[in-house]
């Protein structure tokens, strides 16, 4: 846990420059109990102040999207190379195979569209944090 909350640092840096994040979650997160209410609201309540310049999250509402095949991240690294991280039900897979990063980065870009503005995700976060775990 410690680790954790010493990388988050990282996003929050002023030098060097922090990385740019962009996240995506599914609505259905806003509602599966990971712990008691008030640890849900605390958490809820500290995503939305994380939310800056650099760092972004959107929702994507209840339905069936593309997200829905699981959940990856791309990286760009010092040097311009971008890599993938997919994870699958066994195991996390790592590669900067072109094909396969320029696969996931189209998916994100879908799954983006498909999301809702960040005005409209963080109210949605807000009000959920309020209604369901108040």
């Amino acid at each position: 846990m410690a680790a954790r909350l010493h990388r988050q640092l990282i996003l929050t840096r002023e030098d060097p420059r922090p990385p740019i994040l962009r996240c995506v979650i599914d609505e259905a997160v806003l509602h599966r109990p990971i712990g008691p209410p008030e640890v849900m609201r605390e958490q809820f309540d500290h995503l939305i102040s994380m939310v800056s310049p650099a760092l972004s999250v959107q929702v994507v509402p209840h339905g069936m999207h593309s997200g829905l095949m699981g959940g990856f991240a791309i990286a760009t690294l010092e040097g311009g190379i971008d890599v993938l991280y997919a994870e699958t039900a066994v195991r996390g897979l790592t590669t900067n195979d072109h094909d396969d990063v320029t696969a996931a980065i189209e998916r994100f870009e879908a799954i983006r569209t498909e999301a809702l503005p960040l005005s409209m995700s963080l109210e949605l976060i807000k009000r959920t944090a309020e209604e369901r775990w108040t």
